[in-house]
């Protein structure tokens, strides 16, 4: 099971950056290009990581619950992990209500207010905070010995593309309401 959830990984990377570039894009107003499919296949691995990766931390709580040690500081980054995957999913569904709605089978732009803003800006909050918790243990586990070469590269990639992504949100708040 921790195998395929690494693949499932794997598969989440490319499709999370190229939803989120399609998505700056789309609300910078440079291109009108959806790939819905594209989004409902990284929607679909993201619910099968989290749901494994619930799986697999049960046993760690069962532990816990258990012996009364939880160690948090050493383990500080398993659970900020965790946490902001608790997070993720939260704002998912805040995610995928912000920027369209429904009317009689017919997609509409809905207003982007400031709370849909505040709640995108969160989402790409906990996604960068999940990335950066996770890439230290997810590059040792991949067998990469240099990690913290590594790790550095992550880092300025993951900073890129947070930052286009939250400036591509305040934008379209902007567009929206002034």
């Amino acid at each position: 099971m921790n195998r395929f959830n690494q693949w499932l990984v794997m598969l989440i990377l490319p499709l999370l950056v190229i939803h989120g570039l399609l998505g700056c894009f789309a609300l910078l107003g440079i291109t009108s290009v959806t790939l819905w499919p594209l989004s409902y296949a990284l929607l679909l691995a993201v619910v099968l990581h989290g749901i494994i990766s619930l799986i697999l931390t049960r046993d760690a709580v069962k532990i816990g619950l258990q012996t009364g040690r939880w160690y948090w500081k050493e383990n500080a980054r398993y659970w900020t992990v965790r946490l902001s995957g608790i997070c993720i999913f939260i704002l998912l569904g805040f995610h995928a209500s912000a920027y369209t709605t429904e009317i009689n089978g017919v997609f509409f732009l809905q207003e982007f207010t400031f709370l849909r803003m505040l709640s995108q800006l969160l989402f790409v909050a906990a996604i960068a905070v999940h990335l950066l918790a996770a890439a230290r243990p997810w590059l040792i586990k991949r067998g990469v010995l240099k990690f913290g070469e590594r790790t550095w590269d992550c880092l300025v990639i993951l900073g890129i593309l947070t930052a286009f992504f939250t400036f591509s949100i305040v934008m379209y708040y902007i567009y929206w309401n002034f």
